[in-house]
């Protein structure tokens, strides 16, 4: 019996199987994304007009700063949350083949956690999409790393993930002051 020139074994075929699942599973993910960030802006401009009119009755002085300062940090969270989401969105966008996967989604994994810890309390009805969402990014982290043999270096991507969360907040903080000048944000 002659053996043939191409042959399929078993971890062949896992592998072709597991490569073959990852582009749908980034679709997936950039849809979780979609979905996150509709909802947070929606918040977003809901909060964004409650915030006004306190800010308005602030300067009015009919209105405690306490309640105003309240209801400001709630929105800037979620703004930051928003531009932290935008930046996770962009990498998954420019994932171009299986050989950079790793490199460029590494760090969103520490983004989509960190927001994540951060709306629990105040949005809750996003945890269930962001948990989803991390764990398809740490999915495709996973599988790619086991098809490439890639290492992942856990210090660049932490690195890159709080320099990117740092930007998110520097854009988020400087929209805020436009739209309520003479604050002193957290």
């Amino acid at each position: 019996m002659a053996t043939q020139k191409w042959t399929v074994n078993d971890e062949t075929q896992n592998q072709v199987t597991r490569a073959s699942t990852l582009s749908p599973r980034l679709d997936y993910a950039a849809q979780l994304v979609d979905k996150i960030l509709e909802a947070l802006v929606q918040r977003k401009f809901e909060l964004h007009i409650s915030t006004l009119s306190l800010y308005t009755k602030k300067k009015e002085n009919t209105c405690t700063s306490l309640e105003f300062e309240r209801q400001l940090n709630i929105e800037l969270e979620i703004f930051r949350a928003v531009e932290a989401l935008r930046q996770v969105r962009s990498h998954i966008d420019s994932v171009f083949g299986l050989g950079n996967i790793i490199q460029v989604l590494a760090p969103t994994i520490s983004i989509v956690r960190t927001i994540r810890a951060r709306l629990l309390f105040l949005f809750p009805g996003t945890d269930v999409a962001l948990g989803e969402l991390s764990l398809v990014l740490g999915g495709l982290m996973i599988d790619t790393g086991q098809l490439t043999g890639a290492k992942l270096d856990f210090q660049d991507a932490n690195h890159e993930s709080t320099r990117l969360l740092d930007e998110a907040k520097l854009i988020a903080d400087s929209k805020i002051s436009k739209q309520f000048p003479n604050l002193d944000l957290p």
